[in-house]
């Protein structure tokens, strides 16, 4: 099957480029290329690619947000070719359904590689992306990890956390709940141990962060 690939990126030597390398490769061709995001939707009822070539940075808006553009009017898959190496910017892309994401300063035959590959019906990084790709995955899962062995809260003390968090004093928090200033202060030390904490500060943040007090 002849692979047919639409490239859109804002600058013309990286087009022609591109056209360069597709061009002595029988199996791929090149349909149509696009300069903006505008210039795409424009062409995109009469075109067709198996594949979109798609940078990010485009005068009119950004490419990840062409994303589900692509995947749902042209239903091609997507190769993101770019300069921009942030992680939240790959990991962002790869979300929202990108096949593939490489950095401009790949070879001729590594693209003609990516393109086959996701072709196949599988992803492509690069070496590099590979490596940025993992480590965010690895994140979200020690995160995740985190969260699931987090230590169990009782009743009381989620209540003291959202009492804390709402700037009452242990006198205060007492008088509100019926025990004594010394037994809040017992529960927040407690709490501080079993979270492994080092202050209320820490605690607070920490409760805001999984979810453990309402803020108002």
């Amino acid at each position: 099957m002849q692979i047919k690939v639409a490239v859109v990126d804002d600058h013309r030597i990286v087009r022609d480029g591109i056209k360069a390398i597709l061009a002595g490769n029988p199996d791929i061709e090149l349909i149509f290329e696009a300069a903006s995001g505008a210039e795409l939707k424009a062409i995109a009822d009469n075109v067709k690619p198996n594949l979109v070539l798609l940078d990010i940075g485009l005068p009119d808006t950004s490419g990840i947000e062409l994303i589900h553009f692509v995947r749902e009017k042209l239903n091609s898959r997507i190769l993101i070719l770019t300069a921009e190496m942030e992680e939240d910017i790959i990991c962002n892309a790869v979300e929202k359904g990108a096949d593939g994401f490489m950095n401009k300063d790949c070879s001729g035959d590594e693209l003609l590689t990516a393109i086959r590959t996701i072709m196949d019906g599988e992803s492509y990084f690069g070496q590099n992306l590979s490596s940025i790709v993992y480590r965010s995955f690895r994140k979200k899962i020690n995160e995740l990890n985190k969260v699931h062995n987090m230590p169990v809260l009782t009743d009381r003390e989620r209540q003291i956390i959202q009492e804390l968090a709402d700037g009452l004093s242990f006198k205060e928090i007492g008088t509100k709940l019926f025990i004594s200033p010394r037994t809040v202060e017992n529960h927040k030390n407690n709490i501080l141990e079993k979270l492994e904490l080092k202050n209320t500060i820490e605690l607070v943040k920490y409760a805001i962060k999984h979810k453990i007090i309402v803020l108002e």
